[in-house]
């Protein structure tokens, strides 16, 4: 069974991307400024939801390693997809900006799968290392996204 950790974390991520696709579709350009200024502050409450959502899986013991290696491979998944969906609408602008979120999301990506490996491989002694490097490259692959995001 999850831990309530894991439930918690699954719960604001679902509520996040309910939330995201609402600005996907807009080719309304009138009152962009507001609607600028509305998706920065939308941008910045994500921040923060995320960086409450990492706090909690700071909390995750050795014994919960399963748990945490499960979130942090689901959390891993919907930047995945998230990267897909910046990438289309990157992809308008100009290849170099397509290319610009390739390099970033790939580097991240990269350093993921070698930090999700060490926690696989994590004693109890290495474990609060490991999950913290594990939680800052899942921050980091977020980053990638989220800056490719904000420079659009």
């Amino acid at each position: 069974m999850l831990s309530k950790n894991v439930l918690k974390i699954g719960t604001v991520l679902m509520s996040v991307g309910l939330v995201a696709p609402a600005y996907a579709g807009s080719s309304d350009t009138s009152g962009t400024m507001a609607t600028d200024d509305a998706m920065k502050s939308d941008t910045d409450k994500l921040g923060d939801k995320i960086a409450t959502q990492y706090n909690e899986a700071k909390e995750f013991t050795f014994e919960q390693k399963e748990d945490f290696l499960a979130w942090v491979d689901e959390k891993s998944d919907q930047l995945g997809d998230q990267y897909d969906d910046v990438s289309a609408r990157v992809k308008q602008d100009s290849a170099e900006a397509v290319d610009e979120l390739a390099e970033a999301w790939d580097s991240a990506s990269d350093d993921l799968s070698d930090a999700m490996a060490d926690a696989k491989d994590a004693s109890a002694d290495t474990w609060e290392d490991v999950k913290v490097n594990t939680l800052n490259a899942l921050e980091d692959a977020q980053k990638a996204i989220s800056d490719s995001q904000s420079a659009e």
